[in-house]
């Protein structure tokens, strides 16, 4: 059905529209037309669609197609954060407020979900239909697209943070990451605007290695490495001889085989986890 835009109402409290992707939006539709209708409640409250919208206005619509959603109250709320979450650039911080309001919208309408109840049910004689209903994490893991862990620590950030915390978190912009804002969030309430502050004071840059500095490395690494292998080698021609050491003198020839080994998958533990945490800095979990 047509409405005109005059019409339909907005929450206050709904994230500001992107102006470039507004104005992409705007010559989309004016080349083809407005392929997907926007969603408003039955009383005329947007849930999805706002970026369309504002396009529209843009092109000097004074109506636009849309979809009348049955959802109202908790339902149509949780409907709008839902929208909210394809909605590029929204910082850690952010999405943590989000989802936190989603669990206490998902969970009063699926109060069968809520921690302590037995495998997602009120009783063991539940019904099928509550045992089919996701918990909270899982469901908003599966529409995100992340883990199940990656929403439960964004939920705890958003929960436990004080709000003086939030606000220095907020100002410092990039300054605090994801991982940074968890382990505040942890600690007492007295300490985390300090925490945080301290945070915010940016450390000496780095230089970050060129590619020649870091193929100058693995050339460094590959060379012990071979000289290793090279020894080793040496070694090999020598087997019949360690095949007539004693037990004790066996053990300490293959504890110390053992030991090489440990300290090699130490090094490479530490250079994988290293990365993750760089990958985990540039996305939401994501």
């Amino acid at each position: 059905m047509r409405m005109k835009i005059s019409e339909i109402k907005i929450n206050p409290g709904r994230r500001d529209t992107q102006q470039r992707n507004v104005e992409e939006l705007a010559r989309s539709i004016a080349a083809v037309g407005l392929m997907n209708p926007i969603t408003v409640t039955q009383d005329n409250t947007l849930i999805a669609g706002l970026h369309r919208l504002e396009a529209v206005k843009l092109l000097g619509w004074t109506e636009i197609e849309c979809v009348v959603s049955k959802a109202d109250g908790l339902q149509a709320e949780l409907a709008e954060i839902d929208e909210n979450f394809v909605r590029a650039g929204l910082s850690h911080r952010e999405l943590g407020d989000l989802l936190l309001r989603r669990k206490e919208l998902y969970e009063a309408i699926h109060p069968e979900t809520r921690q302590g109840q037995r495998n997602g049910q009120t009783a063991k004689n539940a019904n099928s239909s509550l045992l089919e209903t996701k918990s909270f994490a899982q469901d908003t893991a599966d529409k995100l697209g992340v883990s199940k862990r990656t929403v439960e620590q964004l939920v705890q950030t958003a929960r436990d943070l004080t709000p003086e915390a939030k606000k220095t978190i907020r100002d410092a912009g990039d300054k605090i990451t994801k991982r940074a804002a968890l382990k505040i969030s942890r600690l007492p309430p007295d300490q985390q605007e300090e925490a945080a502050a301290i945070l915010t004071i940016a450390p000496p840059t780095q230089k970050k290695p060129d590619t020649a500095d870091l193929e100058s490395l693995l050339k460094e690494f590959k060379a012990h490495a071979q000289r290793f292998i090279s020894g080793m080698t040496a070694f090999d021609r020598q087997a019949d001889t360690f095949a007539r050491m004693s037990y004790i003198q066996s053990n300490e020839l293959w504890n110390s085989a053992v030991a090489v080994t440990d300290v090699i998958r130490a090094f490479s533990k530490k250079v994988n986890h290293i990365k993750d945490e760089l990958q985990g800095d540039h996305s939401h979990e994501n």
